[in-house]
């Protein structure tokens, strides 16, 4: 298999073509965790995996993350994470150890560490106790406790709280984002063997991202490359005996895993037989597009970081290197970084700002003005295109 063709795969086992997922909490479910820095963005991306003819408006999916049909926390990593809740114990359970570990220099740096530290999570805990608490509360309750924590330390302290199982994001009030008691928005559930949470990880990664390497499930899971090959294998051996196999594909001499299911609901689609194909009837897709196919994807989309650096797949031929132009986000053709892309501001509410690195023809232009119309669709704008020339 060539990069094209890796490429091709990818987006459709992303969802990112022929979209499948009935809904955004069902997306996060199926990918198992969803990075979710840009919480807006983020969202966006939830609803790319959602067929056109049901696809979510940023409302619904932020009446979902209210609702706590979708929760946002520190998992896997020190970094955000959208979960469903039926995952999140478990998976907090799984990970937790290690990204106290990473965070350990940081919690010593800002005092957010020993005596200090376990008196600050019983404040958060029992604030939390009494209703979704904004940070600007748990600050209050804190410096009431004599425990002044504000900034990145306060940030610390609620990570810190998050890992223990203390507290988990709660409903937005207004703007502001706010942090519930993680028992009365996460569902009980008995603890589970440390391999077999994590088979279940890389189960979820491999049905949502293949084909991946061992080296993809390590570095996207912050699990050690040992770890990882030992959930992959337990993996195949649980697919094999399910009777539905994970093949094994060769990109640039390196080993790439994928269920044979998959490469046969990618044929199905190509043909147009697939549910949601553009030859399927009754398909609930977007219709096959004749020329290129625009993404607005945000910048830690799963197409993006669900993978281990250097990500070729994301060059074009004979390019080299991904740029850092401004603004954030990834302007992507047929799979291909070509530019970079931000959502609307409060100083420009329906203005998308475009940075390609190249020129677009015709078709791709008529490509980009379809998503930016669905983007605005979901965003409730009536959207305008700003076209920037990139950064020297």
């Amino acid at each position: 298999m060539d990069l094209a063709e890796l490429r091709a795969l990818r987006l459709h086992v992303q969802g990112l073509r022929h979209p499948s997922d009935p809904s955004a909490p069902e997306s996060v479910r199926r990918f198992g965790a969803v990075q979710a820095q840009e919480f807006v963005p983020a969202q966006w991306g939830l609803a790319q995996r959602v067929p056109h003819g049901v696809r979510p408006d940023a409302a619904s999916v932020a009446a979902d993350l209210d609702a706590g049909r979708i929760l946002r926390t520190h998992v896997l990593r020190p970094t955000w994470h959208f979960l469903h809740p039926d995952d999140a114990r478990w998976m907090l359970e799984l990970s937790a150890e290690r990204v106290h570990r990473a965070n350990g220099t940081y919690y010593r740096s800002t005092g957010v560490d020993g005596a200090d530290a376990v008196r600050a999570l019983d404040v958060v805990a029992r604030s939390a106790d009494g209703g979704h608490r904004t940070r600007a509360e748990f600050a209050t309750a804190l410096a009431d406790a004599g425990l002044p924590f504000t900034g990145v330390p306060l940030s610390y302290v609620l990570m810190r709280a998050e890992l223990e199982r203390l507290l988990i994001s709660g409903a937005n009030a207004g703007r502001q984002r706010t942090h519930a008691a993680f028992d009365q928005r996460v569902p009980p559930s008995a603890p589970r063997p440390r391999d077999d949470a994590l088979a279940d990880l890389a189960s979820r990664f491999l049905d949502a991202r293949g084909p991946v390497t061992d080296r993809d499930f390590a570095a996207w899971s912050g699990f050690t490359l040992t770890d990882a090959r030992r959930a992959l294998a337990d993996v195949v051996e649980r697919a094999d005996a399910a009777g539905d196999p994970i093949e094994t594909l060769d990109v640039d001499g390196v080993a790439h895993h994928v269920r044979a299911s998959q490469l046969d609901r990618f044929a199905s689609a190509a043909a147009g037989t697939e549910p949601g194909s553009a030859g399927a009837e009754g398909g609930t897709g977007a219709a096959a597009a004749e020329g290129p196919t625009i993404d607005l994807l945000q910048a830690y989309d799963e197409y993006i970081m669900g993978y281990a650096p250097p990500r070729a797949y994301l060059q074009a031929p004979g390019d080299s290197s991904v740029h850092a132009e401004f603004p954030l986000h990834a302007l992507m053709c047929d799979g291909v970084m070509i530019g970079r892309w931000a959502p609307p501001t409060a100083s420009a509410p329906s203005t998308v700002r475009v940075v390609p690195w190249r020129a677009l023809d015709a078709d791709e232009q008529r490509a980009l003005e379809a998503s930016v119309a669905e983007l605005g669709r979901f965003l409730g704008i009536e959207p305008r295109i700003e076209v920037e020339s990139p950064s020297s």
